[in-house]
């Protein structure tokens, strides 16, 4: 019988956590305060390898850098075409002068394709526990009033569930947290990818750049061709 109470505290435990997720999930009514133009804004983007990479550094090229710094890019690790294409924007659109208008986040994997499910769980632990490390403890520790970043920008594939995780725990303790952007790829013509289902509750803006890729319903928005 001693083991009634620990197991009622889990379940109670578990319990409020589901109402407090619930309370801070974004509804379609909810919408941001409009930020200054003049004022900058920290972003964290996640490249996800190569379609991926492609479709962000497009995007990428089209925002104000002097606008949106610190810029803290986010990559798989042994991704060499995210670090080209991370180079390359930087070149392009940064201040070179600024060591500190970005910096570079490697990642393990969380999941590589065709990978059976007991391997892909171990690759999101590790995943998940060097985001934790990086994305929410030690911001926290540094500067505790502040997230990581003020924006997080995705587009998949399986590593961005990760940071979407990690990225809540701030909102659910009630500390200033990070907006999330999620923008499926311009392949998904008529229907989500597993990471856009994945995450679509739970995002604060979800962009489709076809419009029966979102399906019925939803916080769902078509912007058209953005890459």
């Amino acid at each position: 019988m001693g083991f009634i109470y620990p197991l009622i505290a889990l379940v109670g435990c578990v319990v409020l956590l589901i109402i407090r997720i619930y309370q801070v999930i974004p509804s379609s009514s909810s919408t941001s305060p409009k930020r200054n133009p003049s004022s900058k804004c920290s972003i964290a983007i996640f490249l996800g390898s190569g379609g991926h990479t492609s479709e962000m550094k497009s995007l990428l090229s089209t925002i104000p850098f002097d606008r949106y710094s610190p810029r803290n890019y986010i990559y798989c690790h042994n991704d060499e075409i995210s670090l080209r294409a991370i180079s390359e924007l930087e070149s392009k659109k940064g201040d070179v002068k600024d060591r500190n208008s970005y910096t570079l986040l490697p990642l393990p994997r969380a999941r590589k394709v065709s990978e059976p499910l007991l391997s892909t769980l171990l690759s999101a632990s590790r995943t998940l526990i060097v985001s934790l490390w990086h994305i929410f403890l030690l911001p926290l520790l540094i500067i505790p009033r502040e997230p990581y970043a003020e924006v997080l920008l995705i587009n998949g594939p399986g590593t961005c569930v990760v940071l979407v995780l990690v990225s809540y725990i701030r909102r659910i303790l009630g500390l200033k947290y990070t907006k999330i952007i999620y923008i499926e790829s311009f392949a998904r013509v008529r229907s989500l990818s597993l990471s856009g289902k994945l995450v679509r509750p739970f995002v604060d803006k979800f962009l489709v750049q076809w419009p029966e890729a979102g399906g019925q319903g939803g916080r769902v928005e078509c912007k058209g061709w953005l890459v």
